[in-house]
């Protein structure tokens, strides 16, 4: 296992970023919609993310595609960073689910739903 966490600063591209890694960790306290949640969705990276309001637990079905933590527990943090490593099979399970759920944020879906809403 590696031992290593790299944490970096702010960067306009984070793709490259995200790429290499092998967990995303959102450790917000507050979000609108977290993007970056749905970016590493599509890119198949596990997620462990802190339950802030409105965002996280919507887009990651309360725990079904990744971990949530409660904002400011970083201990509890800690303890889900050592269950993905000790866990890769269940966490590549989930990784997999949240991937193949992804079509719940696509737009010309989500128009279609709106247009028969007001029968356009």
């Amino acid at each position: 296992m590696i031992k290593n966490v790299k944490i970096i600063n702010y960067k306009k591209n984070p793709f490259p970023y995200l790429l290499k890694a092998n967990l995303f960790v959102l450790s917000s306290k507050y979000e609108g919609l977290p993007n970056i949640l749905l970016e590493s969705m599509v890119l198949k990276k596990f997620i462990i993310s802190s339950n802030c309001p409105t965002g996280p637990s919507e887009i990651l079905k309360n725990g079904k595609f990744g971990l949530l933590y409660k904002s400011d527990k970083f201990l509890d943090l800690s303890k889900k960073i050592i269950f993905f490593y000790k866990n890769r099979g269940l966490c590549q399970k989930k990784t997999i689910q949240a991937y193949n759920a992804l079509d719940r944020f696509d737009s010309n879906i989500n128009l279609d739903k709106y247009l028969k809403v007001f029968k356009f």
